[in-house]
Parts: C-alpha cells; sequence; structure tokens
C-alpha cells in the first residue's frame, strides 16, 4: 500500500476510534466485528447449526437484530490479543471444541466445524466475551503497508489482521452495516473501493 493509501484507510476508519465493539462473531470462515451506535436491522435467521432458515417457498426468513453500525468483515488471518497471550486466532474456527476433540470417538473426517458451537472458536467467543462488549472501546487503528490492520482498545486488548491473501484476493472489508457498498475492501495489492 502506497502512503496515501494507508492515510485513506486509517482515516476511514477513524470513525470508530472511541467507539465501542459490539460483537465478535463468525458466518462460516469469515469473522465478523461490529462498532458504533446500535442500529436495527433485518438479518437472516439461522437455526442452531447456523444454517439460513427458509420459508415452505425458498424464501429466507429474517429477524430484527440490534448491530452496531460499522462492521469489519475479515477474510484473511486475524488474531485477538492481550499482551503476551493469544485469547483466539481466526483459524480456531476450524478446530473441534475441547469436549468434541477429547472425545475417544474423534474423528477428523467426520468434523463438522460450521456448526455453531462445535468449533474452538465459538466456545472462546462465548467464555471470554459472554454477550458482553461494554469494556472494548476503539483506542486506535493502524494500517500497515500490508493492509494488515491493528484495532487497539483502552483495555489493553489488540485485534489484528493479517493480509495473507495476494493479488486481487480480499482480505477484509469496512462499511456501515446497513449499506450495500463497503467504505474499503482491502486486498492483496492494496484497497479496491
Amino acid at each position: 500500500m502506497t502512503r496515501q493509501e494507508i492515510k485513506h484507510v486509517e482515516d476511514m476508519l477513524s470513525i470508530i476510534v472511541g467507539q465501542p465493539m459490539r460483537s465478535f462473531a463468525r458466518a462460516g470462515g469469515m469473522v465478523i466485528v461490529d462498532f458504533g451506535e446500535l442500529i436495527e436491522i433485518d438479518m437472516g435467521k439461522r437455526d442452531e447449526s447456523g444454517r439460513p432458515v427458509q420459508d415452505d417457498n425458498g424464501r429466507r426468513i429474517t429477524q430484527k437484530s440490534r448491530k452496531g453500525r460499522y462492521g469489519i468483515d475479515v477474510l484473511c488471518s486475524m488474531r485477538f490479543s492481550c499482551g503476551d497471550e493469544i485469547i483466539f486466532t481466526q483459524s480456531d474456527i476450524f478446530l473441534p471444541n475441547d469436549e468434541i476433540a477429547n472425545k475417544s470417538n474423534f474423528d477428523w473426517d467426520t468434523f463438522q466445524w460450521h456448526v455453531f458451537g462445535d468449533n474452538y472458536f465459538d466456545r472462546k467467543i462465548v467464555k471470554h466475551f459472554n454477550n458482553e462488549f461494554s469494556d472494548y472501546i476503539v483506542k486506535n487503528v493502524k494500517v500497515s503497508k500490508f493492509g494488515d490492520l491493528t484495532i487497539a482498545f483502552e483495555n489493553g486488548f489488540v485485534i489484528e489482521l493479517l493480509v495473507d491473501g495476494s493479488g486481487y484476493s480480499e482480505n477484509w472489508r469496512f462499511g456501515e452495516i446497513n449499506s450495500t457498498k463497503p467504505l474499503i475492501i482491502v486486498n492483496g495489492n492494496g484497497i479496491d473501493n
């Protein structure tokens, strides 16, 4: 990324500085983090395994939900840490939780990482946050020459997005939750917006 692109991305993301994190979740292998004032949106309803729910005519069923105004969709490597401790990473999505992994009949070939709660990531999210995000106020954001993003919180925790796709491979995006157009898309070549 050029210095101008880095400054542009940091300027766009500066809108979340001083704002609270509102949720940390995933959709399949993509991590989703949202920030800012809560707004009400229509979201697709999902069953207990995380699959979209449809009516008898095949239309997706929606429900009202409250989300932060701004969101980051993470398709690249991500880690959440505090000090010298890594709390969880994006790759934890593909690992079984301890209960499943410790079963005597555990089989990697039949492990279903996409089922909500069955993987290590889902369990760490619930255990760490317990649906309480009020202590996570964004202190600052920094972008590297490769497009890596660091979001530091006032309580010492840090989210790091590590660009791991080259070329035009999308690594992460930032935008308003209710908008169809992202404000920034970071790929291996820089930004696309």
